[in-house]
This record gives structure tokens, sequence and C-alpha cells, in this order.
């Protein structure tokens, strides 16, 4: 066939595993294909679907309340002890300002991690150096 070619890429063993490859592929394909096949003789099930749907006793539609305020949530119970105390904690909990600062400094710290996945931009100032030395450095002048 291939006058110049190898004669061990034509032996007859290399060909019948290419073609047992082939042959074992194309039989995967259409056994997948066949499990989607339905049949002629399919029929949708019947299902009794109720003409309109009831809830449970009890249930009741929500109500959201978007106008409530969301920072001092304590605030909507019109309690000044309450109140009193949440402002107590606020100024006097060491071990909340705490975690807050270590809540920042891991923020940070993956802040950080995640600049090296952007480029980067560089200048240097060799380039300037390099120029200056040039323009400065001359020979010796010999009289």
């Amino acid at each position: 066939m291939f006058p110049n070619a190898p004669t061990s890429f034509f032996s007859p063993g290399l060909r019948a595993g290419a073609v047992a490859k082939y042959l074992t592929a194309l039989a995967s394909g259409l056994l997948l294909l066949s499990g989607c096949a339905v049949g002629p003789n399919y029929s949708k099930p019947a299902t009794e679907i109720p003409p309109a749907y009831k809830e449970l006793e009890g249930w009741k539609i929500a109500e959201p309340k978007d106008a409530v305020p969301k920072g001092k949530w304590w605030e909507i119970f019109n309690d000044p002890i309450l109140n009193g105390l949440a402002e107590q904690v606020n100024v006097s909990n060491q071990e909340l300002k705490a975690a807050e600062a270590r809540y920042r400094a891991a923020r940070s710290q993956v802040q950080v991690a995640r600049s090296a996945l952007f480029p980067t931009l560089g200048v240097t100032r060799r380039a300037e150096l390099s120029a200056l030395a040039a323009r400065t450095s001359r020979p010796a002048r010999t009289h």
C-alpha cells in the first residue's frame, strides 16, 4: 500500500486492535442510545390532580416586614431596659471587638491571597539609573 512506510505500522495485530476499539465504541454508543428509546406502546400514566390547592389549617400567608429596622432590631420591643443592655454590651464587649478584628484580619488575608490571581504592573528605576550612568560616565581626557 505505502512502499516507504514501516512494516510494523501495517501489522495485522495493530489493525485488529484498532478495529476492535472502533467496534467497542460503536457498540457502547448504540447500547446507550437504545436506553433512550421509549417504544411505540408508550402511554402517559394517569395521575389525579385536585381542582384547587388547599393549605393546611393554621397556615397563613407571609407578611414581610421590610420597613422594620434591621440594625437595632431589639428596638421594636420598645423596652428601655433592653435598649440600655444592648448599648452596654456594644460599649464594653471586648470579645466582640476582638472577634471583629480577627474577622477583618482574615478578610484582608483573603484579599492578599486573591491578589496573586490578577496581573501585576511594576515599575523600576533601573532604566533611569542606567541612562543616568551612561550620561555621566565619560572617558578621561588626555591632553
